[in-house]
């Protein structure tokens, strides 16, 4: 019985949620910031560094160059958090448009990015929708490239993620 009439217990059973998975995804993101087909846009370009947000819509395809196979794009925002070194905060939905089991389905992203690290930087995986309902887990993005002149960059993502 609740002892709130807006909740109700349920039985995870009845949910349908029965053994957890574990799917490891691995592919790029392109952040294009310039060039012909922009997929990061700046919503306040005039702000310093700190502060600044972005709002994305980032291809994923399977290899680092952009022709590659697109198994999906990465929707969402980042901004620059902190004012001692560049680091975002980022909320950003992989959503994934590939033919295939996870077709949309979606894994979202919240946390922070400290994006001049050195190796891999790690993320928290917070939810899903689709195949990876109750997500739960981690993404580890590394630099595969970055050009100084437009701020385009790649980042190489695999993401571990529990669900059911």
């Amino acid at each position: 019985m609740s002892s709130h009439p807006f909740s109700a217990k349920l039985s995870a059973k009845a949910m349908a949620l029965k053994n957890e998975k574990l799917t490891h995804l691995h592919f790029y993101y392109h952040n294009l910031l310039a060039g012909p087909n922009v997929t990061a846009l700046p919503l306040n370009p005039k702000a310093g560094l700190f502060g600044r947000l972005t709002m994305v819509d980032n291809p994923l395809t399977l290899e680092p160059e952009l022709n590659s196979t697109t198994v999906g794009r990465v929707q969402g925002l980042y901004g620059v958090a902190s004012r001692t070194d560049v680091a975002f905060v980022e909320l950003v939905n992989f959503v994934f448009t590939a033919d295939g089991e996870y077709r949309e389905s979606t894994v979202t992203v919240l946390g922070r990015n400290p994006i001049l690290a050195a190796g891999i930087r790690e993320m928290p995986v917070v939810g899903g929708t689709g195949v990876f309902g109750f997500a739960r887990g981690k993404v580890h993005f590394k630099t595969y490239s970055f050009d100084t002149t437009t701020g385009n960059g790649v980042v190489e993502c695999d993401i571990y993620v529990f669900h059911y």
